[in-house]
């Protein structure tokens, strides 16, 4: 095992985030324990509790490392306009549910154990994914309420997290011969011209 004073805590929890990650990508979620990623970075599983407070601590800071490069990539450039940004972010999205299926399905399937809050440093980064929603679907029709477009979002992001978990589970194909990309491209083009034509009426 490695000596306590080896790593900064820093250091010690980024090592450990990357392990979380690179065994749930081998593995699964379900196999996970503190005492694999212990073994994994070679510290014992006492030293990871001075640094998480739980398994669920560890796997929302290893949730917030994919979110993070999943809101990196939607970022979409200034000079697009709302239509060609949202697919972009869609994209992305489905993109990292092809590539990285596990890591991705962590972020949506793990609950915390006994009902515990989410933390606020967490919710910070499923809020700015809507939030980017939000901006682009109001740059459509921007006459439309807070309430609406924020429900409008929603609806869409749900719709768009339809078609890539069904594409990351390998599920599409009970509906024939049907690219999930164009399946996207058909469910925004649809509803965006429908959004689109609420400013107008």
């Amino acid at each position: 095992m490695a000596r306590r004073n080896q790593h900064s805590r820093e250091e010690l929890q980024a090592l450990a985030i990357e392990a979380v990650r690179e065994l749930v990508a081998e593995q699964g979620l379900a196999k996970l324990s503190v005492r694999k990623v212990a073994e994994k970075i070679r510290y014992t599983p006492g030293m990871l509790y001075h640094v998480f407070t739980n398994l669920d601590d560890l796997i929302l800071h290893a949730n917030a490392a994919t979110l993070d490069i999943l809101l990196a990539d939607m970022r979409a450039p200034v000079d697009l306009g709302p239509s060609q940004a949202l697919h972009k972010m869609a994209s992305a999205y489905l993109r990292l549910a092809r590539t990285q299926t596990a890591l991705w399905q962590m972020v949506f399937m793990h609950r915390m154990q006994h009902a515990a809050p989410v933390p606020a440093w967490y919710q910070q980064r499923t809020t700015q994914l809507f939030e980017r929603v939000e901006q682009q679907m109001a740059r459509m029709a921007d006459r439309q309420s807070v309430e609406a477009i924020h429900l409008a979002a929603r609806t869409l992001w749900s719709s768009v997290h339809g078609i890539a978990a069904l594409a990351a589970e390998n599920k599409l194909e009970v509906t024939g011969e049907v690219d999930e990309q164009a399946m996207l491209d058909s469910l925004l083009e649809n509803y965006l011209k429908s959004w689109a034509g609420l400013e107008s009426s």
